[in-house]
């Protein structure tokens, strides 16, 4: 009886403006993927130079001027349906998000490659926390595999599901196989791309209640308490080191491509509409001119009318108000949640 051909494993990863960690990622993807396809939604750093580099990678381009996480991952997910033929494991990952060096020889890895279609695969994300020799951990697995069988992806405009999730299709956890997260070793990138997460939901009025939008997005709290500090294994690194692949350099400027797409929000809407937002702790004005400074476009050609300091401090006393009530009530109910919305 003939064998069953090996599932291909297929890496759908969206970008925009990743040069900081795409070489990373592609260096280590690149050893463990059959193909990695990666959609461009109009990267102006050198992510499509260092995407061009590597011969595994299929670079499509996204050309929504619009912010859909659900149109990018059903893009993603029909390039990988129409260009690889036959059996595949699709992994969904942010380029943020690095294949640990011990998983490749893991009976994880292994039982992945094996598993019925249908079945959706759940990893751990370990938070690599302020340097990479120590991390902290929240012991949840989160779905961003799949073993295709063509079902259909229900994504959502923001904070979407990466894959699909057929109702009642098996889990399986795959504790042996870790995900390496990078961003928080870049606190100012971090902080900035909660600002203009901020931001696109006010635009788009995906999360209207202006409370529950700054618990989903501070920029000021301590979340550390709701995870586990440990150093870090040196076997996520030891083989990619070996490799020659760079695990530890991170590149963190004072601003980044959030904060430039934010000023474009001020020019579009004004800077009153966002007043309420936890975005005033942040010096406006000094990153508006180094926007056009630097030659960006749409960046507001006045000062930023930034929200009166009065109204941050009190908004800030109505957000801790709002926030202890928000995690009382989850305590009595039992529900816990890492944002807190």
């Amino acid at each position: 009886m003939p064998l069953s051909p090996r599932a291909s494993l297929v890496v759908l990863v969206p970008v925009r403006n990743e040069g900081w960690i795409l070489d990373r990622f592609l260096a280590v993807t690149s050893r463990v993927a059959d193909h990695i396809i990666v959609a461009d939604q109009g990267s102006t750093d050198d992510t499509r130079a260092i995407a061009a580099r590597y011969p595994k990678v299929t670079l499509v381009g996204n050309d929504d001027p619009t912010f859909s996480e659900a149109r990018r991952q059903a893009l993603l997910l029909e390039t990988a349906r129409r260009l690889v033929p036959g059996p595949k494991v699709l992994l969904a990952l942010d380029a943020d998000e690095i294949i640990a060096a011990d998983a490749p020889a893991s009976g994880g890895w292994r039982t992945m490659l094996t598993a019925p279609p249908g079945t959706v695969l759940c990893f751990e994300l370990v938070d690599l926390y302020l340097t990479a020799d120590r991390c902290m951990r929240h012991d949840r697995w989160r779905p961003f595999g799949y073993v295709d069988d063509g079902a259909g992806h229900e994504g959502r405009l923001i904070h979407s599901g990466r894959i699909p999730l057929p109702a009642g299709a098996p889990r399986l956890k795959l504790n042996d196989v870790k995900l390496l997260h990078y961003a928080p070793l870049r606190t100012t990138g971090m902080a900035s791309k909660l600002r203009w997460y901020s931001v696109v939901e006010n635009e788009l009025g995906t999360c209207k209640p202006v409370f529950k939008r700054r618990l989903r997005y501070l920029n000021h709290l301590d979340f550390t308490w709701n995870g586990r500090f440990e150093p870090s294994e040196a076997a996520w690194f030891a083989g990619w080191t070996a490799a020659g692949i760079d695990m530890f350099s991170i590149a963190d400027p004072p601003f980044h491509w959030y904060d430039v797409e934010v000023l474009r929000a001020f020019s579009r809407r004004g800077a009153r509409r966002f007043w309420l937002d936890d975005i005033w702790r942040f010096d406006w004005e000094e990153c508006r001119r180094w926007a056009l400074a630097a030659g960006h476009q749409g960046i507001p050609e006045r000062p930023v009318d930034a929200a009166p300091d009065w109204l941050v401090w009190i908004m800030r006393a109505m957000g801790y108000l709002h926030r202890h009530q928000v995690w009382i009530r989850q305590r009595l109910s039992g529900r816990r949640s890492r944002r807190l919305a």
